[in-house]
C-alpha cells in the first residue's frame, strides 16, 4: 500500500504540471488584460505600456509561465494584480469558509442520500422508490443559481427566517449560531445536487448486491434483515459509492463558485469570480492549482478506501 501511494504521488507531479500549463494558457488567452482595470480618461498609451511592463505582461506567454512556475516552486504565488496583496494571504483567508461550506454540504448530502438510496433499493417499485427517484432527479436538474435564488426569496424575503447572504451579520460579534444561520441555505443548495446523484448510485449499487447468493445465505442463517442489508449488503456496495464520493469533490468545487457568489459567502468561489472580473491572473492560477491538488487527493483517498471497504483489494 505504501509503495502504491508513493507511485500515485509521483504520477500526480506531471499531472499537476499539465494542469498548470493548461490553466495558465487558458487564463492568459481570455479576452482582456489586467491593465484595462486601471484605464481612465487621463491614462495615456505610455502609461498603459509602463503598467504592462511592470506586471510582466509584455513578455512572451511561455516566459511568463516559467517565471510563475519558478516562483511557485519556491512557495511564492505572487501578488494580486488588482489588490497588490500576496496571493497566498488572499487564498489562505478564503480556504476556511470554503472548507466549512463544502464539508457541511457533503455531510448533509450523504446523511440524506445514503439511507434513502438503501431504502429505495430494498423497496423497489414501491411508492417510496418512485418518490425518492423523482426527487433525486429534481435535485440533479435544478441549477444552483436558480435553487439559491428560490431559497433567498422564500426563506429570506418572504419568511424572514434566514439571512440573505454573507457569513456573519454585519455589526454583530458573529459566533456559532450566527454563522450556522448563514450556512444553512448555501449548504443545502450545494447538497441538493450531490444528494440527488448519490441516491441514484446507492440505489443502483444496492440493487446489484441484493440478489447475490451470500445475502440469501445470511437470511437462511436467521440474521435479521437490518443486519443483512446494512452489514453484508451495503459494505459490498461501497466500491462504486466511494468512486462517486471522490468525484463529488470536483463537483463541489464547481458548485461552490456559483453558490458562494449568490450568497456572498467569503470563500474561494467568490474570490474566483472577483478574480475573473479583474483579470487577476496570479490569484486565478493559485485557485486552479489548489483545486487540482484537492481533486487528485480525493482520488487517492478513494483508492485507499477501496482496500478498507473490501480487504480483498490489494495494491502491489
Amino acid at each position: 500500500m505504501f509503495q502504491y501511494i508513493v507511485r500515485r504521488l509521483l504520477i500526480a507531479i506531471p499531472v499537476l504540471f499539465g494542469v498548470t500549463v493548461f490553466s495558465f494558457f487558458i487564463v492568459n488567452l481570455a479576452p482582456g488584460n489586467p491593465v484595462e482595470m486601471f484605464v481612465n480618461p487621463d491614462t495615456t498609451q505610455a502609461d498603459i505600456e509602463l503598467k504592462k511592463e511592470a506586471l510582466g505582461l509584455n513578455d512572451p506567454i511561455y516566459i511568463q509561465y516559467f517565471r510563475w512556475l519558478g516562483n511557485l516552486v519556491q512557495g511564492d504565488f505572487g501578488f494580486s494584480f488588482s489588490t497588490y496583496e500576496p496571493v497566498l494571504n488572499m487564498v489562505s483567508s478564503r480556504i476556511g469558509p470554503t472548507l466549512l461550506l463544502m464539508g457541511t454540504a457533503l455531510i448533509v448530502a450523504y446523511i440524506i442520500a445514503i439511507p434513502i438510496g438503501v431504502l429505495s433499493a430494498t423497496k423497489q417499485y414501491s411508492w417510496l422508490d418512485y418518490l425518492s427517484t423523482s426527487v433525486s432527479f429534481l435535485g440533479i436538474s435544478i441549477p444552483h443559481f436558480f435553487l439559491g435564488l428560490g431559497f433567498i426569496y422564500i426563506f429570506a424575503v418572504q419568511m424572514h427566517s434566514l439571512p440573505t447572504g454573507g457569513m456573519n451579520t454585519l455589526g454583530s460579534e458573529g459566533g456559532f449560531s450566527d454563522t450556522f444561520k448563514h450556512l444553512i441555505m448555501p449548504a443545502l443548495v450545494l447538497a441538493a445536487g450531490i444528494s440527488g446523484r448519490m441516491v441514484r448510485y446507492v440505489r443502483s449499487s444496492m440493487l446489484d448486491i441484493l440478489g447475490q447468493d451470500y445475502l440469501r445465505t445470511a437470511r437462511s442463517k436467521g440474521l435479521r434483515e437490518f443486519f443483512v442489508i446494512n452489514k453484508h449488503g451495503f459494505r459490498n456496495a461501497l466500491i462504486p459509492i466511494i468512486t462517486v464520493i471522490g468525484i463529488d469533490v470536483s463537483v463541489l468545487i464547481g458548485g461552490a463558485v456559483v453558490t458562494e457568489q449568490i450568497f456572498q459567502w467569503p470563500g474561494l468561489g467568490q474570490l474566483t469570480i472577483q478574480s475573473i472580473g479583474s483579470r487577476d491572473y496570479p490569484t486565478l492560477m493559485a485557485i486552479n492549482f489548489l483545486a487540482a491538488i484537492a481533486v487528485l487527493s480525493s482520488n487517492l483517498l478513494a483508492d485507499i478506501f477501496y482496500s478498507v471497504a473490501d480487504p480483498r483489494i490489494k495494491y502491489d
